[in-house]
């Protein structure tokens, strides 16, 4: 394996440990953020000097085949991925090892291979759960769905103006008198979310909570949990604002709630090889003990925030909890105690490419968009009928080549393709 290496400052002498760590931790804070942030060559580049000073540490390598799959770049990401499983030893923190080995592996479609890697994964975080932190359940069998809909939660989290989420959202919001018309939508949100999106959530017959009381301190992954600490919620199901709603899970939820366990989850991809992927589980209200609590506790333990500090929350804190009566449907069957996912009626959701519960329904196509003003710097777009009537807009900076990639629901990147939709642009500097 040939690796080109990187070096823009002096390294420490490797005696002084004190100087050697508090470089490593200064690398593994910059290389978070460009991740984070998508800059994947600059996060390639700083893993590489982490590796200069530290050459077989296993997170750096599974950070890297991480970052080549982000950049096309496959096969190398999973020699990176092997070498980093050769430099493990043997303990429960090389689960990121094997989940990365599971991704990069799926990515070359050697789904056997990625199936043994996401075991291992799951292993590994199972063994490591404290069990001794798990909070005694109720006595006797869980009450079932509320007559009462508004105490029948799905819950979410939304923030910020993509229309990844947002338009995702205002779609589940219809999908869901459907697909789930004893359960209520509530989008827990900031004032980061666009008003034309509060108001469309809210004409659906959405709940929308925005967040107060010290959960506004919390990074907004977290806001969903939040139902979880609601005295009127009897049962709760907590999803991903960027996946829809489908017949597939509904009859998952279903057979859960006939099950008389307190707990569901749900895994329907080989790299889903988390305890509990945090939108793609539920339970039963007044639980879990103070949510918000255990929460901040955990927050204030971690050393550096990730990509998935709400799947390590749920993983090291409320999965001892749930694990005590949880019935989880698993298309892998990556842990024993699981069940196939029950037979259920085929809709458009489950015809979209690719399709499984919980993935990003913006990621089956994206959309680029000219700018018709020359030299814009910001711009409203619009995303119109035929007729004219407005679906929806939004306002962002305009890249230097005037090229807006924007990231769409499926079905209206069929209808703009369709020529049903089109998209204009409005000036703002």
């Amino acid at each position: 394996m040939t690796i080109r290496h990187y070096t823009q400052t002096a390294m420490p002498h490797p005696t002084d440990m004190e100087a050697l760590n508090r470089h490593l931790h200064r690398l593994s804070q910059q290389t978070r953020a460009a991740i984070d942030g998508k800059r994947w060559e600059e996060a390639k580049m700083l893993i590489f000097q982490v590796l200069d000073a530290v050459p077989d540490l296993p997170v750096a390598w599974a950070d890297l085949a991480f970052v080549e799959v982000r950049l096309g770049n496959d096969r190398q990401a999973h020699e990176y991925a092997l070498y980093a499983i050769k430099t493990c030893s043997g303990t429960t923190a090389d689960s990121y090892v094997y989940s990365t080995a599971c991704e990069t592996a799926a990515q070359l479609h050697r789904f056997e291979e990625a199936l043994c890697y996401a075991r291992e994964a799951v292993r590994l975080r199972d063994a490591s759960a404290n069990r001794i932190s798990a909070l005694p359940l109720p006595q006797g069998n869980p009450p079932g769905l509320s007559r009462d809909r508004r105490r029948n939660i799905i819950s979410y989290s939304l923030f910020g103006s993509n229309p990844r989420y947002g338009e995702t959202a205002v779609i589940n919001s219809k999908l869901a008198h459907t697909v789930y018309p004893e359960w209520t939508c509530r989008f827990y949100v900031d004032d980061s979310v666009p008003a034309d999106v509060i108001r469309r959530l809210r004409a659906n017959g959405a709940q929308v909570v925005y967040v107060r009381n010290g959960w506004q301190n919390i990074p907004g992954l977290f806001w969903r949990f939040a139902v979880a600490d609601d005295p009127d919620v009897q049962c709760f199901i907590v999803r991903d604002a960027d996946s829809l709603l489908s017949n597939k899970e509904r009859a998952a939820v279903d057979e859960w709630l006939a099950s008389g366990r307190w707990f569901h989850l749900m895994r329907d991809d080989v790299t889903h090889c988390e305890l509990i992927l945090a939108g793609m589980w539920g339970g039963y209200g007044g639980v879990l003990g103070n949510m918000q609590t255990a929460i901040t506790q955990h927050l204030a333990r971690l050393l550096k925030l990730n990509r998935t500090i709400d799947q390590v929350f749920l993983r090291e804190e409320i999965w001892p909890t749930v694990s005590q009566s949880v019935w989880a449907h698993d298309k892998c069957r990556l842990m024993s105690d699981t069940h196939p996912f029950p037979a259920y009626p085929l809709s458009e959701i489950e015809k979209i490419p690719y399709f499984h519960i919980g993935m990003i329904d913006a990621n089956a196509r994206t959309t680029t968009v000219t700018v018709a003003q020359d030299n814009a710097e910001r711009v409203r777009w619009y995303l119109a009928q035929a007729d004219g009537t407005i679906v929806c807009r939004y306002e962002c900076d305009v890249p230097p080549d005037g090229k807006l990639t924007l990231q769409l629901p499926y079905s209206y990147s069929m209808k703009l393709d369709a020529g049903e939709w089109q998209i204009y642009t409005q000036r703002l500097d």
